[in-house]
């Protein structure tokens, strides 16, 4: 049996994906609407946890894998300039606070974000074990890139090395270049109208 505390930790995931997609196509208002939509997701994947511990389990092995992986690549991005800024470290903590983290796992995602600054952090291995245990949540996948193109963004400009680990990254997740630039593209669209 779930519970309740479990079932709060695992709030976040249809609320952060549905609000960066909600960002990315309707601005703030949309980023609202879209969390609102992904919490009557969230809703229904806490409900079904409870009925159905092993699918419970399975839901929390792929929210630590996006964690991991989202978290330690934000930081192996930062620093991929050489310099790790004030903005990048701001949208790091505005990203802990819309998927709702519990003081744990903030700890956690900050030392996760330390961790991807290092020079011996493992990319190929966080990207492998990332798209083995989210392979069929596409969507999961789309987030955690839309989340690193923030990343790139966040001190105002995307640097080329920024845009290579980007590049690298779609390749590796399997993400088609047309839908990387799509996403880049939303991106710089919603960052130029605020």
């Amino acid at each position: 049996m779930v519970n309740s505390q479990d079932g709060k930790n695992m709030s976040w995931m249809g609320k952060i994906i549905g609000s960066a997609f909600g960002l990315l196509v309707g601005g703030p208002i949309g980023a609202v609407f879209g969390a609102s939509v992904g919490h009557q997701f969230d809703r229904g994947l806490s409900s079904m946890g409870q009925n159905h511990t092993l699918g419970n389990q399975h839901q929390q092995n792929i929210q630590a894998a996006f964690i991991n992986a989202s978290f330690s690549v934000m930081g192996h991005i930062a620093k991929a300039d050489g310099v790790v800024s004030p903005a990048e470290i701001n949208m790091a903590k505005a990203i802990m606070d819309e998927m709702q983290l519990t003081p744990d796992q903030r700890s956690k995602a900050v030392e996760l974000f330390q961790a991807g600054k290092k020079s011996d952090f493992q990319l190929e291995e966080v990207l492998t074990n990332f798209r083995h245990t989210c392979r069929k949540r596409q969507d999961l996948i789309h987030a955690f890139l839309r989340i690193q193109v923030q990343a790139a963004y966040a001190d105002g400009t995307l640097e080329n090395v920024e845009e290579q680990l980007l590049l690298h990254m779609c390749s590796r997740l399997g993400i088609s270049r047309f839908e990387y630039q799509a996403i880049k593209m939303q991106f710089q669209t919603q960052h130029r109208f605020n």
